[in-house]
């Protein structure tokens, strides 16, 4: 209800004559209602300043490769064995030196009480055996075989080998050169060592010496 306006005058007056006059306003708050919003606690939404920059993430998605391509085989080089030089290879024979008054009992019987032994040496690879056995044979220039003690009844002469053939298991040895001996037992020790080399081959069942054309057997009885 508004009041009445009659009714404030007289009051006015009357404060007015007593010389002081107050007026006294005081201020109604105002209710103002604050919304205070409610972020739900479940929801995963970001609130951004809109003074920050957000750079965007780019991602970059690389397809995987599958490898197709079949795995390489090694190509090897062919490699063809070459054939070693007859030089180069090796085989052995026996020659045969002469064990002093043995008396037949480690070889073969030799005149004067002795014995004929074979010793394995090395040779060229080669189908020439026989050959290659009595060259061997007549290089040997020591007059006692390395530490077996054996006798070379052979080694001051200066003998070559001419031609050796096999006809129907005979051997026939055609040698050159100078034939030296140390003495009358030394002629049955040069014809077993040359004999006896000959003979440890399967296809020689005899044998037939020849020195300068000469049969070894005439050139010894003359010594």
């Amino acid at each position: 209800m508004k009041p009445n306006k009659l009714l404030l005058f007289p009051v006015l007056l009357l404060l007015t004559a007593c010389g002081r006059f107050e007026v006294s306003i005081e201020q109604i708050p105002t209710l103002l209602a604050t919304a205070t919003p409610q972020i739900p606690t479940n929801t995963a939404t970001a609130v951004t300043s809109a003074t920050e920059q957000v750079n965007p993430t780019a991602t970059l998605m690389i397809p995987s490769v599958t490898n197709t391509i079949p795995p390489l085989t090694p190509v090897l080089p062919t490699v063809t064995a070459v054939p070693a030089t007859p030089t180069a290879a090796q085989q052995t024979v026996k020659v045969f030196l002469i064990a002093l008054e043995d008396n037949g009992q480690s070889g073969t019987l030799v005149g004067c009480g002795d014995s004929a032994i074979s010793v394995t040496v090395t040779i060229p690879s080669t189908q020439g055996v026989l050959r290659a056995a009595l060259e061997k044979l007549l290089s040997i220039k020591q007059q006692f075989y390395g530490e077996s003690g054996l006798y070379n009844a052979l080694y001051q002469s200066d003998l070559q080998l001419k031609s050796v053939t096999i006809d129907q298991g005979k051997a026939i040895i055609h040698l050159t050169g100078t034939l030296m001996l140390g003495g009358v037992c030394d002629n049955p020790r040069v014809a077993a060592q040359i004999e006896q080399t000959a003979l440890q081959f399967s296809t020689v069942s005899d044998v037939a010496v020849f020195l300068n054309d000469t049969p070894l057997e005439e050139v010894l009885s003359q010594k």
